[in-house]
């Protein structure tokens, strides 16, 4: 893998991170862009789609690599 892979790959690992970590500052930010027009996800489904998203990155890097 080359170096830009390795940058992709810790952003999208970053971005699954913060989701499974942080999950109320994610409910935040994604409430600044909607104002209150959609229900709001419970931290426990942002943590599971957080962790799903870590799981996709990894299969990806894993299936990818050439």
């Amino acid at each position: 893998m080359k170096l830009s892979d390795y940058i992709g790959f810790g952003v999208f690992l970053g971005w699954g991170l913060w989701w499974l970590v942080f999950p109320n500052s994610v409910i935040r930010f994604y409430t600044r862009f909607h104002s209150g027009k959609v229900r709001l996800p419970r931290p426990l489904g942002v943590r599971l789609a957080g962790a799903l998203w870590i799981v996709l990155v990894i299969m990806l890097a894993v299936f990818a690599k050439k």
